[in-house]
């Protein structure tokens, strides 16, 4: 019987401001939609730094005459026998998991795919042969490999993966950032309109509250109604965050980014990671909801 007297509360609260739950309702499908965009985020940012971070490797750039490099600005050309020295000792080196080396054409056959419609304009000679190495501890052991071998004869360039990735994890980041700050913002405006309505919904039934309290109903039993209505309207939000949060996703991933997915560059997201992400979001909106409900009726208005 009080169950079903606290739900009929609620269904008069919602109906008499309803214009009041509608706007309620918006804002905080807006601020959970950007908490859930940088839960998401994150999420790719875990799954692109799992895919990477173990198969990071050191590009050891080498020059001279086919197959061993091209024409890039070299003081020593890498000759056949010096690219046995170097490889013999690469893979005695105690610092080094594994060593594979690669031609021109190798690399160009590697990178065709990434290239898409402009691998037509490029051919093998425009990339230089390289010593793919993988270091037992690149963070730990890079600048000492990097340092022994920068001087050897014919090599170019030596680059480390690991300052692409961190490039690539920096926008990331700052994208979630700036989600979570602008997700941040949201909720503060849904808390203060979510305490604004209570107010106005306690004050426009006051007559009803002052009845119960008269007939014996507890304080708690009085707030009940306004906390419920709180938590169905962060609930409503957490739910339209699901379809939003999908189509951001695959217009944004499987859209602007969908070649670099497709070729298994940027790992994808499944339909279970937007709704981990919209149901963490949802949670915390009604959470909010409950605490800011709570305080309202306790410091603002008097049942």
């Amino acid at each position: 019987m009080r169950a079903s007297f606290v739900m009929s509360g609620v269904g008069q609260g919602l109906r008499r401001n309803v214009l009041m739950s509608i706007a309620l309702i918006m804002i905080t499908f807006v601020s959970l939609y950007f908490l859930a965009g940088a839960l998401l985020t994150g999420k790719e940012i875990g799954k692109f730094r799992h895919k990477y971070e173990a198969n990071l490797s050191v590009q050891v750039f080498v020059c001279g005459p086919p197959p061993y490099g091209q024409s890039v600005p070299c003081k020593h050309a890498f000759s056949p026998s010096e690219k046995l020295q170097l490889e013999a000792n690469m893979k005695a080196d105690s610092q080094l998991s594994s060593v594979k080396f690669l031609t021109s054409q190798d690399v160009y056959n590697k990178n065709k795919d990434f290239l898409g419609d402009n691998s037509d304009l490029l051919q093998a000679s425009d990339f230089p042969s390289e010593f793919v190495i993988t270091l037992k501890d690149i963070k730990r052991d890079y600048d000492a490999v990097s340092g022994r071998y920068e001087r050897a004869p014919g090599v170019y360039k030596i680059q480390n993966e690991d300052e692409g990735l961190k490039t690539i994890l920096d926008i990331f980041d700052k994208s979630r950032i700036g989600a979570l700050a602008f997700a941040l913002v949201v909720l503060v405006a849904a808390i203060l309109l979510m305490a604004i309505t209570i107010q106005v919904a306690a004050a426009q039934r006051r007559n009803e509250t002052n009845i119960m309290r008269l007939v014996g109903a507890s304080r708690w039993m009085t707030q009940l109604p306004f906390v419920i209505e709180a938590m169905i309207t962060a609930v409503i939000g957490g739910v339209l965050t699901i379809p939003a949060l999908w189509f951001s996703k695959t217009y944004v991933l499987n859209g602007i980014f969908g070649h670099s997915v497709s070729h298994g560059v940027l790992p994808d997201l499944s339909l279970n990671d937007v709704l981990i992400a919209s149901g963490g979001s949802a949670l915390v909106g009604i959470a909010l909801a409950i605490v800011t409900a709570y305080v309202t009726l306790r410091a603002y208005v008097r049942l």
